[in-house]
């Protein structure tokens, strides 16, 4: 498989954790109880995105919109185990916390889309 269609479906993976994740911010904002099913689901498919990603980056040279949308997805998986630490004590986590996980993670969701043109 060429690099272009593992970045596709890189960015495909990382989409889809994107879509939960909206949908959990929106049960917060609504301060819904969040279910752990999708929490984890929503932390798999980004894990599982972000270590793809990783590996193609370390594997060769990569556009720098790639390698910079690796970093942020790298501070949005600090961001979302912060919250899940919050998750796991049974509290909400604040909110400024959770907008900025969302934020790295869009931003570099953005960014590797940028990559997957330029490449």
């Amino acid at each position: 498989m060429s690099v272009s269609v593992l970045l596709g479906l890189t960015f495909v993976l990382l989409l889809a954790a994107a879509i939960a994740g909206l949908v959990l911010f929106t049960l917060h904002l609504r301060r819904r109880p969040v279910p752990a099913r999708a929490g984890f689901a929503h932390a798999g498919a980004a894990l599982t995105g972000v270590a793809a990603l990783a590996a193609l980056v370390f594997s060769g040279h990569r556009a720098l919109p790639v390698n910079a949308a690796l970093f942020l997805f790298t501070l949005a998986l600090v961001g979302g185990g912060f919250v899940l630490l919050f998750r796991l004590d049974g509290e909400p986590p604040p909110g400024f916390m959770v907008v900025v996980h969302a934020l790295a993670a869009l931003t570099g969701l953005v960014l590797l889309l940028a990559g997957l043109v330029v490449q």
